[in-house]
């Protein structure tokens, strides 16, 4: 698995901006199979009140463990954001609380192995923790409010999932398509999954819902977005009709209009939001 990741790092739809609200911290070396990252505030902060800036948070192929820590109210919330098939706008009205955020990105394949639950039917919906990670809320969530810096909250976060992490939830079918996914960029179908795997179309679909909520073709088409918006980050000048041929798209219009129904804007748009500045 960890020579997957280095091929598929997916990324947010504002992966240039992070401050003091929003890090990102890469893993321990045990835990980069599984953990894209930890995520959160460095520390409790107390903002102005007022407008936050609008943001969008897309199908990163992702899930999330997500802790909020008010002081001020002395209340704690917590959530498992699933897979997501679309994009949504954030921004609100913040209030002048200290708070403090912290929490563990899995690779979508990965959330599985931490939890005794199968995810079938999670798809783009967020859950209680205690409905996936009990256990894990129980031993993390004390500490979060005892060490408020996130360096020593990953530290204390990477030995219980260390503890916690169960191989033997691991589908070597679901492994072995999403390698080949990936290799394709999202290209191929069901039945060429089912000849790399030797698996049956209804046992493959199966084991993908187990494991990662979502079918083999879903989950392609998520694949293929989110590596047709890393390649706009990296060549934002590249002709369009190069990508349609890459990605496998029937024509310009079949791109543009898959985009943006996934990040709902346009190419253009939606990089003028990642390179805009705070």
């Amino acid at each position: 698995m960890l020579q997957l990741t280095h091929r598929y790092h997916p990324i947010t739809g504002t992966p240039f901006q992070q401050d003091e609200t929003y890090r990102e911290y890469a893993p321990c070396a045990a835990l980069r199979p599984y953990i894209r990252c930890f995520w959160g505030t460095e520390r409790p902060v107390a903002l102005p009140p007022g407008k936050d800036e609008p943001g969008i948070v897309i199908p990163d192929t992702c899930m999330d463990i997500i802790f909020d820590l008010n002081y001020t109210q002395n209340s704690a919330a917590s959530f498992f954001a699933a897979i997501d098939e679309g994009s949504y706008r954030t921004g609100g009205w913040r209030s002048a609380d200290l708070t403090s955020t912290f929490a563990i990105r899995f690779y979508a394949w990965s959330a599985a192995l931490f939890t005794r639950e199968n995810l079938v039917g999670t798809k783009n919906h967020h859950f209680p923790v205690d409905m996936f990670f009990a256990g894990l809320r129980r031993r993390l969530e004390p500490l979060l409010w005892d060490v408020p810096d996130i360096g020593s909250r990953i530290t204390i976060t990477e030995g219980i999932l260390l503890e916690m992490l169960d191989d033997s939830r691991y589908s070597a079918d679901v492994m072995n398509a999403v390698d080949y996914l990936i290799k394709t960029h999202g290209r191929a179908k069901i039945t060429d999954l089912c000849c790399i795997t030797a698996a049956s179309q209804k046992g493959l679909e199966r084991a993908f819902g187990r494991q990662i909520g979502l079918s083999p073709k879903a989950f392609s088409g998520l694949v293929r977005y989110q590596l047709l918006w890393q390649e706009l980050l990296r060549r934002p000048g590249t002709n369009i009709q190069d990508l349609v041929d890459q990605f496998g798209y029937t024509d310009q219009a079949h791109l543009l209009h898959d985009f943006r129904r996934r990040h709902l804007m346009t190419p253009s748009e939606a990089l003028a939001l990642a390179h805009r500045k705070k």
